[in-house]
C-alpha cells in the first residue's frame, strides 16, 4: 500500500505503545501483570496453613507465604541481572 493509500493518517504502527510520546516496554506491561495476578491470588487465599522447612515448623496465612516467595523470586532475579551486568563489564 502507497502512502497515499493509507488509512492511518500516515502513522505507521512499531507494536510499542506511546503514551504521551514515551515507550512502554513489553517487560513492563508484564510486570503489571503479574503484579496484578499476586495480588488477586493474596486477596484470594486468606487461610492459615502450616509450614515445614528443615527443621521448622510454624504457621502463617497463605497470603503472607505468597508474599515471601515472590519477594524471594524477585530478589533473585535482581542478584542475577546485577551480576550479569558485572560480567559484561569485565
Amino acid at each position: 500500500m502507497s502512502e497515499t493509500q493509507r488509512t492511518d493518517g500516515g502513522r505507521g504502527t512499531s507494536g510499542s505503545a506511546e503514551p504521551g510520546g514515551s515507550t512502554v516496554s513489553i517487560k513492563l506491561i508484564v510486570a503489571a501483570l503479574l503484579l496484578v495476578g499476586v495480588t488477586f491470588f493474596v486477596f484470594q487465599n486468606t487461610q492459615t496453613v502450616p509450614v515445614r522447612w528443615l527443621v521448622f515448623e510454624f504457621s502463617m496465612p497463605l497470603w503472607g507465604l505468597t508474599l515471601v516467595l515472590f519477594g524471594a523470586g524477585m530478589l533473585m532475579d535482581w542478584a542475577l541481572h546485577v551480576r550479569r551486568l558485572r560480567r559484561r563489564a569485565r
